[in-house]
């Protein structure tokens, strides 16, 4: 240590003592010396409202358990609001909450209802209604881009791909290799899944050998008890059919077959002449007769073998279709799930997450544009119906390689996720490097505002599809909480995923569960791992990491997210301000300004593991509204320790 930092350092340190701890010497040579009271008056420029625009990101399923089953759920979010309060957020976006055939609920059965694992409508209304009173919002998790095979939709479309909802998906008969440009496969239907669930009329008409099948919502019917003619279906069932004219026979009942179904002439004969089908491969048409016979006699179908879907992702998430982007909106489709949207806004849901938008039009920019414009535009005038203060809030997953090619779904939404915000911070954190930080982040927003003036800038670390933001920094704390501040500290509207204020790591190879961690609240308390079906790193949910011992502990991770949140919701330049990027004089800090109405703060990040002391005369040092690790001051000079970060009020 040269002689001239020894000096620096001594006197920084005196003014750091002699500032936090007024009574050095209570008993001196002249008597008590009387407390110095600080003028904080300047902290009455905070403001008493909720800014920072924080949303935290939580999987429903493992954040919190309020009835014991080991599922998480929507009571027990409502439990721990104070919680998601205390770490500033204005909003939750929850996982998708709807009847799924996943524990991770992104192949859905039913856009109108709220999964039974994970609660009840009355249970998202309570939620949504105890958030208000935090000034916190609700978003919810919508999926556009497909559905779950176990949707009625999907399960009638492939029952007849020429009826309503063979429009709802993309069938060939014959497909080809692949979708221009598109990611995924072709999914064939014939593994057995060639049988209905729904309620239809069945009409036989005798003398012309031919039953005719059509969708109704008649009331269903028991079986006939004096009937000549009976409809085999499903585990073995029979249901008589009634004369209804010379030679006509009919029934409506509630119909479930995985296979089809056949006519029988006998209730106990197996005979060629007793049993009557039709002809393999050839499916039912609703509507149309269908020609029956007794040699051979093929279970009569309503998939068809030779029928194939598409599916961006596997098989058990069949791709929607909405017919061309330009009129998008004018789709049975389209008007179905906006119908299904407008039930949660009505609710007071005031944000969707939408899914995978870059696949909706196969990786077609101009068309997913065009589609989510009108989806936007859509739910925004359904929310201001409703009398929704402001305008909808909608941020898309429009994960593309880079940001130039992101940046025009902007055109289509008000806000998209920034990967590479984040992958950006990764880099730069560990090659040491901050001096072009600001910099780069000026750039994604002058990108960004090319398409759209006011875009909001949705940055995070990470997310349930990525490797945690910890273990890409090599499970190092000091590193995590730079990272925590420095997100807190730019501009944009910042998202906080489950577990990532407390430091929580792990990686996807093992499987994504390990990603998608329960939050651990008390130290011997358990944890809902129920829905991950046990798939949890133990060894990193030890009492010490749990939210009880952060609680108390002043040098915890989520002591920064605490702290840093606090200023970002107190000081509007922090929160909604202008970044002006400050040229840095050392290559591993970052700096700069930020400005809004009248308010201006200055940020300090030191992004390496050295000490610089940076002369920052031209600059008021004398104001510290936050700071994380060894922040000192003395005569307009600003010593920040290894990883440290300091925001002061100009």
């Amino acid at each position: 240590m040269t002689k001239r930092f020894f000096h620096i350092f001594a006197l920084v340190f005196a003014t750091l003592v002699l500032t936090a701890c007024p009574h050095v010497d209570p008993d001196g040579p002249d008597g008590p010396v009387p407390p110095v009271t600080p003028d904080d008056s300047w902290r009455n420029q905070a403001s008493k409202e909720k800014l920072s625009g924080i949303t935290y990101q939580l999987n429903v399923y493992s954040f919190a358990d309020s009835d014991g089953d080991g599922w998480g759920d929507i009571r027990g979010i409502t439990q721990h609001l104070d919680y998601l309060d205390s770490i500033g957020a204005t909003a939750l976006w929850l996982s998708p909450i709807h009847e799924s055939m996943s524990y991770h609920g992104y192949n859905v059965n039913d856009y109108c209802s709220v999964n039974p694992r994970l609660g009840s409508e009355a249970d998202l209304q309570d939620l949504i209604s105890q958030a208000k009173t935090r000034n916190i919002d609700i978003y919810l998790d919508f999926v556009l881009n497909h559905s779950g095979k176990d949707n009625i939709w999907f399960k009638q479309a492939m029952s007849d791909p020429s009826g309503i909802y063979g429009n709802y998906y993309v069938f060939e008969d014959k497909p080809g290799e692949s979708v221009t440009g598109g990611m995924g496969t072709w999914c064939s239907t014939s593994s057995g899944n060639v049988g209905y669930e729904g309620r239809l009329h069945f009409k036989l008409d005798w003398g012309k050998k031919t039953v005719t099948v059509t969708e109704t919502t008649d009331a269903a019917q028991g079986p006939s008890s004096s009937a000549s003619k009976w409809l085999y279906y499903g585990d073995g069932k029979l249901a008589g059919l009634y004369e209804t004219s010379s030679g006509i026979f009919e029934i409506t009942l509630d119909f479930k077959s995985e296979w089809g179904f056949l006519i029988r002439t006998s209730t106990t004969s197996w005979d060629s002449g007793t049993k009557w089908g039709g002809t393999a491969g050839k499916k039912v048409q609703f509507g149309t007769p269908y020609a029956i016979n007794s040699n051979p006699a093929a279970d009569i179908t309503f998939g068809g073998e030779s029928l194939s879907y598409w599916a961006s992702f596997d098989a058990s998430m069949p791709d929607l279709y909405y017919g061309p982007h330009a009129k998008a909106s004018e789709s049975s489709t389209f008007k179905d799930l906006a119908a299904a949207a407008d039930k949660w806004i009505d609710m007071g849901v005031a944000g969707l997450r939408l899914d995978a938008v870059i696949w909706i039009y196969q990786n077609n920019t101009a068309a997913n544009v065009s589609f989510l414009k009108q989806w936007y535009e859509r739910c925004n005038t359904s929310w201001k119906a409703r009398g929704g203060k402001g305008d909808f809030y909608m941020v898309g997953e429009s994960w593309c390689d880079n940001a130039e090619k992101m940046a025009p779904y902007y055109e289509g939404l008000p806000s998209n996720f920034n990967f590479y915000y984040g992958f950006t911070l990764k880099d730069r954190i560990g090659k040491g490097k901050g001096d072009d930080f600001a910099k780069t982040v000026i750039y994604f927003q002058n990108l960004f505002r090319a398409y759209r003036s006011d875009f909001i800038d949705a940055t995070f670390l990470s997310n349930h599809d990525q490797d945690r933001f910890a273990s890409d920094l090599g499970r190092d704390i000091a590193k995590e909480k730079l990272a925590a501040a420095v997100l807190l500290t730019s501009p944009g509207k910042p998202f906080i995923y489950q577990g990532e204020e407390l430091g929580y790591w792990g990686t996807k190879s093992r499987g994504d569960e390990y990603v998608r961690t329960p939050i651990k609240w008390t130290r011997s308390g358990s944890v809902p791992s129920s829905a991950l079906n046990g798939k949890v790193d133990n060894s990193m949910l030890n009492a010490e990491i749990s939210v009880e011992a952060q609680e108390q502990n002043q040098a915890s991770v989520l002591r920064v997210y605490r702290d840093f949140a606090k200023a970002r919701n107190g000081w509007k330049a922090l929160a909604k301000g202008q970044i002006e990027e400050i040229i840095s004089p050392n290559a591993a800090v970052a700096m700069w300004k930020m400005s809004y109405e009248g308010q201006t703060v200055l940020v300090l990040h030191n992004f390496g593991s050295a000490g610089p002391v940076l002369p920052l005369s031209n600059y008021k040092t004398d104001k510290l509204i936050v700071s994380n690790g060894m922040v000192t001051v003395s005569n307009g000079a600003v010593a920040l320790g290894a990883y440290s970060s300091a925001v002061f009020l100009q």
